[in-house]
């Protein structure tokens, strides 16, 4: 079975979407995700725009299935519960900020059995602080 990594990013309260838009994007975090990769990443269309820049981006309805072993991930708007014997990992990247939202990440990686292996925060381009976790099975 493929172990793929997956990354989200998220406001204080879970929150992903609202109105079928992103609450927020921030280049410096798209930077650190890439950098982040090994291998390919795969993206939803829906995030194209983020990573117009970047090469080794592929974009596809289904992006968990697209993804090989070893392989990253960028959800903004997919849910992953049913997902998960396919990852391995979760980055999550935190707004420190509420944001409305309508569309919620349908996952709590420590109830799911994945443990936090680091923290870090960084200072994006339209954020202040941007706090990025690693949750690893």
């Amino acid at each position: 079975m493929k172990k793929i990594t997956v990354a989200v990013c998220l406001d204080d309260e879970g929150g992903m979407m609202f109105n079928k838009r992103r609450q927020s994007r921030d280049r410096v975090l798209i930077r650190d995700f890439i950098s982040s990769a090994v291998g390919k990443i795969h993206i939803h269309p829906y995030s194209e725009k983020q990573f117009l820049d970047f090469e080794n981006v592929t974009a596809s309805i289904d992006p968990i299935s697209a993804a090989n072993d070893g392989e990253y991930v960028f959800i903004e708007n997919l849910p992953i519960k049913d997902r998960l014997n396919e990852i391995e990992r979760i980055i999550i990247y935190k707004w420190n900020r509420l944001y409305p939202a309508d569309t919620y990440f349908d996952v709590d990686p420590e109830a799911c059995g994945f443990k936090l292996k680091s923290l870090s925060e960084f200072e994006g381009s339209s954020h202040e602080k941007i706090t990025k976790g690693i949750y690893e099975k």
